[in-house]
């Protein structure tokens, strides 16, 4: 990135207060907060600063030389002020959107934006690159979460837009590969809505959808190479390596072992899963044989609702008592892992099927007209342990 003035203030018009938006940004960007509040600009809620519009010129006069005295720099954007822009494209976008400007003034905040920016495009790059001292987010009222910056300082090269990822379902998103890339929009809100919504948001629909469907393959894969190992000592008498089993205990404790890992290694199914049906469920016009796959594939979910919302509550526990006033977290995996062995089963013996109607449900693909699935080979399902598995 670029080296920049320590302290910088940069000045929009906004019609929505008939005056000007200063936003402080920099290194040093106290300096510039202390010269905007000495010039009497008035401090916003969210950390910008506002002069009305009828004392603008006298305004500008007096900030100069104050943020001369302070180091800081003046910048008069020659683009309407983001917050207005960001606006006016909410309101032109399918459903309920809202939109917040967000300020990053330390440079540092800026580059900790890119661990939540879900982008591989325009907007990744010019975050990376090039100083954005603000943005506007744009959140749907379906959890959608949307990031406005301008492209540089040529107001006719317009806008850039870019997605974050739900923060409820992925950790982390930097540099992923099913990430949409973010594109650059036209200057004025009403092209830039178009272009969001017949470019832009089918892109992030489509992306979503293979991540999250890849996260529950690769769920599945895992634990189905692990249970095939211990179905394969179940049937053998034999350990994983060849050797015969020495003890009656130890093909208990293997399924022990198997059931202690198994929440975890089950919980991106139960995470991703619900949204990947909602797209297979709209697709099945077109594949109705499938119905009863997505069907006993959304039972089983909807069986572990219980064994979620604890896992959820234990999370928010932990953020405000000592863990060792909990259930020991071991216990507590083991516990909620017996409780959806069952809907693992119908997963796995359900895998091959899901993988197949997921791909074909991808959002945007149209699937061949009059097409009618074949019934799924089903798996054989996953027997629950026995209860000396537990002891």
């Amino acid at each position: 990135m670029p080296p920049n003035p320590p302290a910088q203030i940069t000045v929009a018009y906004s019609r929505h207060v008939d005056g000007l938006i200063a936003i402080a940004h920099g290194e040093q960007w106290p300096w510039a907060h202390t010269a905007l509040e000495q010039a009497g600009f008035t401090k916003r809620d969210y950390g910008s600063f506002h002069t009305p519009g009828d004392s603008v010129p006298a305004a500008m006069a007096t900030l100069l030389p104050i943020a001369r005295r302070h180091r800081a720099t003046v910048q008069v954007s020659g683009r309407p002020y983001l917050g207005d822009v960001a606006d006016q494209i909410a309101a032109r976008l399918p459903g309920r959107w809202t939109a917040q400007v967000e300020i990053y003034s330390n440079p540092l905040w800026q580059e900790d934006l890119l661990s939540y920016l879900w982008d591989r495009g325009d907007l990744a790059r010019a975050v990376t690159n090039r100083r954005v001292p603000y943005a506007a987010k744009l959140d749907s009222d379906t959890g959608i979460e949307l990031l406005l910056a301008e492209h540089g300082p040529d107001p006719e090269r317009g806008y850039l837009i870019g997605a974050f990822a739900s923060y409820e379902e992925f950790e982390d998103s930097y540099d992923n590969p099913h990430a949409p890339a973010g594109i650059t929009l036209p200057a004025e809100p009403g092209p830039a809505a178009q272009v969001i919504t017949e470019a832009f948001l089918p892109a992030y629909h489509r992306a979503l959808h293979e991540r999250r469907t890849g996260a529950v393959l690769a769920a599945l894969d895992a634990i189905r190479a692990e249970y095939d190992t211990l179905q394969a000592m179940h049937d053998s008498g034999r350990s994983s390596d060849g050797m015969p089993l020495r003890s009656p205990t130890a093909l208990r404790e293997a399924t022990k072992v198997f059931v202690d890992r198994v929440w975890l290694e089950f919980l991106p199914v139960l995470t991703h899963a619900p949204g990947v049906l909602a797209n297979c469920t709209t697709a099945l016009t077109h594949h109705p044989a499938d119905a009863g796959v997505v069907h006993r594939l959304g039972d089983a979910l909807a069986s572990c609702t219980p064994a979620m919302q604890e896992w959820q509550h234990r999370l928010r526990e932990l953020r405000f008592r000592p863990p060792i006033s909990l259930e020991p977290p071991e216990q507590l995996r083991t516990r909620l892992g017996r409780q959806v062995l069952p809907s693992l089963g119908v997963w796995l013996a359900e895998a091959d099927a899901f993988a197949r109607i997921a791909h074909a449900a991808r959002p945007g693909d149209a699937p061949p007209s009059g097409t009618v699935a074949p019934a799924p080979a089903v798996r054989p399902a996953l027997p629950p342990p026995s209860p000396s598995a537990h002891r």
